[in-house]
């Protein structure tokens, strides 16, 4: 009988061990497990979340320049719009100063359509343009739409009539806003300023035009608000 005792003594004993073993061999190979799970879902949550930020930086640059595009068309087409009236409206101020005999039949429609489209694209600008550009271009829509209705405010001209300097004047502020509104464009789009180009990128006096009707003196005026 004493003899049974070691030999369940060393069975236990392997029982015990073979048991540890086993025990300790699956804790490790969990623990080994756990850490490889933690580290690929560390790399997984790295790798997404690079993704996203490249989705968002490229999504950024898109915007940008679809906001840059939309913004210089939007210049562009301010800038033709005060070049037409420009030209008219010098063409205008020059019979004014000449006091032509038959400044009557000026036709102020041309300039007051091209008012109405400046103060549209206005509009837009004030959306997109920086705060410079939108305070000058709001600055020269007002002026159009003043000297528009001087003009208009004049006709018909007779012998010794008073007030036709102010028109002059509303037209030599003009292009000095003109000319401001589009260095500051250029200046946004990253371009030269004028005085490195063209220096007669807004005209003063143009080839004079043959007017057409009588005004509509009873248009209203416009105002930059």
């Amino acid at each position: 009988m004493n003899q049974i005792w070691p030999v369940l003594l060393v069975a236990a004993l392997g029982v015990t061990g073979t048991l540890g073993a086993a025990i300790s061999t699956q804790f490790l190979t969990t623990r080994r497990e756990d850490r490889r799970w933690n580290l690929e879902r560390e790399r997984e949550q790295e790798r997404w979340e690079r993704e996203r930020q490249d989705r968002a930086a490229q999504w950024q640059r898109e915007d940008e320049l679809r906001h840059r595009e939309s913004r210089e068309e939007t210049y562009k087409q301010f800038m033709q719009t005060i070049w037409n009236w420009g030209r008219r409206a010098a063409d205008i101020r020059q019979m004014i100063e000449d006091r032509m005999g038959h400044l009557f039949i000026i036709d102020t429609q041309e300039i007051y359509d091209a008012s109405v489209k400046a103060v549209g694209i206005m509009a837009e600008l004030e959306l997109s343009a920086s705060a410079p550009v939108r305070d000058s271009a709001r600055e020269c829509c007002d002026l159009m739409s003043r000297f528009v209705s001087e003009v208009d405010a004049v006709l018909p001209i007779s012998e010794g009539a008073d007030g036709l300097d102010v028109p002059v004047r509303l037209h030599d502020s003009y292009k000095v806003v003109a000319r401001k509104t589009v260095e500051l464009m250029r200046a946004d789009r990253g371009l030269m300023s004028l005085d490195a180009t063209n220096q007669h990128m807004l005209p003063n006096v143009s080839q004079r035009l043959v007017p057409r009707t009588i005004s509509d003196s009873c248009r209203p005026a416009m105002s930059i608000t």
